[in-house]
């Protein structure tokens, strides 16, 4: 690009750094990103500029990749054009203070293309304005959100400010709208996490209103496959004469004989058919049992964190009594436990007043 501004060597050091990209000047590598909308984007970046700041660039531009040998257009659909635009011009002028605009997303962003590319300072910036965002405090949704993101990203410090805040306020996060949207695993984790923080009636309504928004106790839909017979297709020969056919000691079927054998081969190509689709049934039959067995085993996870014992009766018989996540031998199994140790109890402090009184 020929250069518009003769002085741009007297600006300081950021300004120059932002007229190079924004203007394109010198530039030898470009990139097309795509916005919200799939309007494409082009980037002029300068190769030493992206090398110095990531071992991923150089090793693209300078090792045997075919980016080496053609360094323009690089595609990128990974991301939004906008904020694969804000990773390199934080490469270009590392503004620090800029990140502290950005919105959430934006930042899990940005930490996803800085690991990509291994820009280690990045992640740790972007991670810390996370964190001190975390402590002035979010709203219940959000900070769900984030305890998910903490753990997919693995990141010990942030899991841990997220759980302090379940802990210190565990009925303002337990029951919010972001709980149902958690993925299996991480609901699983995030439910132990109020076990005696909170009444277990309410921890097993979540489980069990889980369970439903995502389809884990609803009846396994049976899949019907109508067999139905297709149209077969014949060979068609071409139609010889009576005498042509004798001529060559050939012998002219009937009218019955070819019906019979028509009819014997669309039963033969039927019994194909329907070979074939019992054998699809089967498979998807087989695939839906191992699906099936998969719920069974993570709703067990999820019931056995509930301590039932410590219900009493009444809040049983109102809560997972009515549950579709027990069985009913295993909810007269239970209840029969909470009568028992409701009982024991009972007995055990009438004994102790008994032995006030008579001391």
């Amino acid at each position: 690009m020929e250069n518009t501004n003769a002085n741009w060597q007297d600006l300081r050091p950021r300004e120059r750094m932002e007229y190079l990209l924004n203007s394109g000047h010198l530039s030898d590598c470009s990139f097309m990103v795509f916005d919200e909308e799939g309007n494409k984007i082009v980037l002029k970046c300068h190769k030493f500029v992206l090398m110095t700041a990531s071992p991923v660039f150089e090793r693209m531009f300078d090792g045997d990749f075919e980016e080496s040998k053609s360094p323009d257009n690089i595609v990128l659909d990974d991301v939004s054009g906008l904020d694969f635009k804000k990773f390199i011009e934080y490469l270009y002028w590392h503004d620090n203070r800029r990140l502290d605009g950005f919105e959430l997303s934006t930042l899990q962003t940005l930490i996803y293309l800085s690991k990509k590319f291994m820009v280690s300072t990045m992640t740790t910036n972007c991670l810390n304005v996370i964190k001190r965002r975390l402590a002035i405090g979010l709203d219940s949704d959000t900070t769900v959100d984030l305890y998910e993101y903490a753990h997919q990203i693995e990141d010990i410090d942030l899991i841990a400010g997220v759980k302090t805040h379940l802990c210190n306020n565990p009925t303002m996060y337990i029951d919010t709208a972001a709980v149902y949207e958690l993925g299996s695993e991480i609901f699983l984790k995030f439910i132990s996490e109020f076990e005696l923080l909170v009444e277990e009636k309410l921890r097993f309504a979540v489980i069990d209103r889980y369970c439903r928004i995502q389809g884990l106790i609803k009846a396994p839909l049976k899949i019907l496959i109508k067999n139905d017979d297709s149209d077969t297709a014949h060979l068609k020969v071409k139609p010889q004469s009576p005498e042509t056919m004798a001529s060559a000691n050939i012998i002219v079927p009937t009218e019955e004989t070819e019906e019979f054998l028509k009819d014997k081969t669309d039963e033969n190509e039927n019994d194909v058919e329907n070979d074939a689709k019992e054998v699809d049934n089967a498979e998807q039959e087989h695939k839906n049992k191992r699906e099936q067995q998969k719920k069974k085993e993570y709703i067990k996870k999820l019931v056995s964190t509930i301590r039932f014992t410590s219900m009493n009766p009444y809040d049983f018989c109102r809560g997972p009594g009515i549950s579709d996540l027990l069985t009913v031998e295993r909810k007269y199994q239970l209840l029969s436990s909470i009568c028992i140790a409701t009982e024991k109890m009972r007995l055990n402090r009438e004994s102790f007043l008994h032995s006030g009184t008579f001391e």
